[in-house]
């Protein structure tokens, strides 16, 4: 009796041994960075021309790169783009993390050194809602809404 229980209990351990390693083996899932569905070029559009640019690149799991946009942006009453100026800037990304409301992009303006954030919240596989973030608005200025932009195309995205 007791050399049938030893037998069946190292039948176990040899089962268990072997289900362990298949694991472990080249089946094994290999781990996505949730930033990997942000990367690439994202566009803004605005009276059919190009205003902002999204240039995201996903390194082991950092995320670099820049956003490139007017120097003055105008907004009507209803908090939507009115105007943007000619002159551009192009901020660089500093950080990049995926909270509950989308991507945090923390970036910081070459000129005056500033600190801006903006969150993008994905709306579609190809889509997604750029808003700035911890801005303060002057008293009797609308809410700023969303910007839409759309991941190009032209642009390889990295997995």
């Amino acid at each position: 009796m007791k050399r049938g229980l030893l037998v069946l209990i190292v039948a176990l351990v040899v089962v268990s041994g072997t289900r362990a390693q298949s694991n472990q083996g080249s089946g094994a899932t290999v781990r996505k960075s949730p930033l990997a569905v942000y990367a690439g070029t994202w566009i803004g559009s605005f009276d059919g021309k190009t205003w902002l640019t999204i240039k995201l690149t996903l390194q082991a799991d950092q995320m670099s790169g820049a956003i490139q946009h007017p120097r003055h942006l105008e907004f009507n009453d209803a908090g939507l783009l009115k105007s943007v100026s000619e002159d551009q800037t192009t901020e660089s990304v500093q950080n990049a993390e995926v909270n509950p409301n989308g991507l945090l992009l923390t970036t910081k303006d070459p000129d005056t050194q500033e600190t801006n954030r903006y969150t993008m919240t994905l709306t579609g596989e190809s889509t997604a809602d750029v808003k700035m973030s911890a801005m303060k608005i002057p008293p009797g200025m609308p809410k700023i809404k969303p910007w839409k932009v759309t991941r190009s195309v032209s642009a390889q995205r990295t997995p």
